[in-house]
């Protein structure tokens, strides 16, 4: 992995003299103009560090939820038209997506979209970094890159070692801003990405699953504890850094992983413009539901180890209570559970299923329990409430 890291108080000030030492002299700074930037005086702050060192700043913000491809082509014009040398993006996974696309983009004489749509590996790009201000999605560290397009109402995304960041400056500080909501979408993410590795057919308990279980518990406790203490440094700095310890593949290491939560997620995100942590969280416990029997140690393992289920419960019970304690836990955090919850009581099933990228030779989606298009449908079905 090739991101440097900057972690703890004071992290972004020291962003200016990182990038004076890479020879940087042009760049770009993307992010969602949102007010927290100007109320803040983080981008102001910012600015003028880059002016101190001798550094040029252009600006593109803009960026929404599910990062959308029209304002990376914008960016890409930019960058080129400029001279633009890295890109630093300053917010959570949106923009950060948005700036590691514009990055490749700029680097490739096609369409962009050809990575996202045609399966192309993203050979090289322009150097990005991140100011990490939304905490969820790894991406600060992470090699994979999602995009919306709307033209197509596809999300799609591609994966490659050139689209990490190289640098990563978090200071959980700028994180107390972020409303109880955002917060506890970005908790959700964080738990999914772990649950998406830990839900696997190998059946071999390790090292992984014991890290992959003490980071499920801390957000157990953080998320629920940070709705309620938005301050507090001490889970501030514990669910950044679970942020990208959850999805640069840490616990993930040599196992299959699963992904089908996800990809019903993603697929839900592009229809109906949902945020991706109430995606997840609507569909979790509906996936659980209908794959757990057929994998009742690893879903017994995790009600006893995550959530402290007695272990007078024998497997099968065990696995349902933790069910139902994952479902409590994003209750807790004001976190929907069902469509219906979510606002989507009318969703349209066959065309998202349309959308769906079903594979594997066989038709299926996830890696746990192998799912076709008529499970899935079963999953939306139960997952209505």
């Amino acid at each position: 992995m090739n991101t440097e890291f900057i972690f703890g108080r004071e992290a972004h000030r020291r962003a200016g003299d990182k990038l004076k030492q890479l020879g940087i002299k042009r760049l770009l700074i993307h992010h969602d103009g949102g007010p927290y930037l100007y109320d803040t005086g983080l981008l102001k702050d910012i600015k003028e560090d880059m002016e101190r060192c001798g550094i040029q700043v252009w600006e593109l913000s803009g960026v929404k939820p599910n990062p959308r491809l029209d304002l990376v082509y914008q960016g890409i014009r930019l960058v080129r038209q400029e001279g633009i040398q890295f890109i630093l993006a300053i917010g959570g996974g949106s923009v950060i997506d948005s700036s590691k696309a514009i990055g490749a983009g700029a680097q490739y004489e096609g369409d962009v979209w050809d990575f996202f749509s045609k399966g192309l590996r993203v050979a090289r790009s322009l150097l990005v970094g991140v100011v990490l201000t939304c905490p969820a999605t790894g991406s600060e560290s992470g090699d994979v890159c999602v995009i919306n397009n709307t033209g197509t109402g596809q999300k799609l995304l591609t994966s490659s070692q050139a689209l990490r960041p190289v640098m990563a400056f978090m200071n959980p500080l700028l994180t107390t801003s972020l409303p109880p909501f955002v917060t506890a979408c970005s908790v959700t993410d964080m738990f999914s990405h772990v649950c998406e590795r830990y839900f696997t057919p190998d059946n071999e308990i390790g090292v992984i699953d014991r890290m992959a279980e003490g980071i499920l518990k801390t957000l157990a406790e953080a998320g629920p504890a940070l709705v309620k203490e938005p301050d507090s440094y001490r889970y501030r700095a514990e669910v950044m850094w679970i942020g990208t310890i959850a999805h640069n593949d840490t616990v993930g290491i040599g196992r299959i992983q699963d992904w089908a939560t996800h990809e019903i997620g993603n697929e839900l995100s592009a229809l109906y413009d949902t945020p991706h942590g109430v995606t997840l969280s609507v569909i979790m416990g509906s996936w659980m539901r209908y794959v757990y029997k057929n994998h009742v140690d690893r879903f017994a393992r995790y009600g006893y180890e995550v959530f402290g289920i007695s272990r007078e419960y024998g497997p099968e019970e065990a696995a349902y209570k933790g069910i139902e304690a994952t479902e409590a836990f994003f209750r807790s955090m004001r976190m929907p559970v069902s469509l219906k919850e979510a606002g989507i009581g009318d969703c349209d099933m066959e065309d998202m299923l349309d959308h769906m990228n079903f594979r594997n030779g066989n038709q299926t989606i996830g890696g746990l329990e192998p799912l076709t298009r008529r499970d899935v449908r079963k999953i939306l079905e139960m997952a209505r409430g």
